[in-house]
């Protein structure tokens, strides 16, 4: 059984992260998922607990009919880069390939830390998180960029509040 990882921070889950979690499965068999910087919450750049990211992304695979291949898993920062790819091995059973959405320090540091190979997922939704709390705050059309139960679930948590 061949089994990648793929991580974010998820902040919050959108479509761009459902479609590399789609592109990651039709390569693996079994996907890890990881929550990055689990310990953060409540904060402008980390405005959801891990917990509430992983209610966001179990809602969204079970939709997906794909929760079954997959396993979430927070990772926390240890604010050592050099020292974080062997954080996750350590947090994350044996996994064959990492899956990446850019050219990023995620890359960086597994291609040169470990001998995991780094795939980049295409980027089929041009849209970051980052854009979307803005756009939530600036009362933007942000839902058209999450899947509904991830738009419905921030609704009821009172997530435009917590990020303002």
């Amino acid at each position: 059984m061949k089994t990648g990882f793929y991580t974010g921070r998820f902040q919050p889950f959108h479509l761009g992260h459902l479609s590399a979690i789609k592109q990651a499965l039709s390569v693996v068999d079994f996907l890890y998922i990881g929550i990055g910087s689990a310990q953060y919450s409540h904060e402008e750049l980390h405005p959801f607990t891990a917990d509430e990211r992983i209610e966001m992304i179990t809602q969204v695979l079970k939709e997906n009919g794909i929760k079954k291949d997959t396993e979430i898993i927070p990772i926390p920062d240890i604010h050592d880069n050099t020292a974080w790819p062997g954080h996750v091995q350590n947090l994350v059973p044996p996994f064959d390939i990492v899956f990446v959405g850019d050219d990023g320090i995620v890359k960086e540091l597994f291609e040169k830390h470990t001998d995991i190979p780094v795939k980049i997922v295409k980027k089929e939704v041009d849209i970051c998180a980052t854009d979307i709390r803005s756009m939530m705050i600036k009362g933007g059309d942000w839902k058209k960029y999450l899947p509904i139960s991830v738009a419905n679930y921030l609704e009821r948590i009172d997530g435009i509040d917590r990020i303002s």
